[in-house]
């Protein structure tokens, strides 16, 4: 089964206000990630359009990266997340 077309199914599948509230929907997952202690701090922001939740910015750690797309995970609205957030360290000293 065509993965694009199961997206297209359950975004079909949302109620016509989930499918408008683009900016409610990436602004509650930007402060859903601010009020995370390990997240609070870092530069993450989001969009979404069609059910799908695009992750950007930078992270310390490929931990963060994925404790920021579990945060975000509990969205009813977001069928997929597209994590696009990079990993960058600090060289060391």
């Amino acid at each position: 089964m065509d993965s694009s077309n199961a997206l297209d199914r359950k975004a079909a599948m949302l109620p016509s206000h989930a499918r408008t509230r683009r900016s409610d929907v990436a602004e509650r997952a930007e402060s859903l990630l601010r009020r995370n202690g390990h997240l609070f701090h870092q530069n993450i922001s989001c969009d979404f359009q069609d059910g799908v939740l695009i992750l950007r910015g930078t992270v310390p750690s490929y931990y963060l990266k994925q404790v920021a797309q579990a945060v975000v995970a509990s969205l009813e609205e977001v069928i997929q997340i597209e994590n696009r957030m990079e990993v960058v360290t600090s060289d060391p000293p």
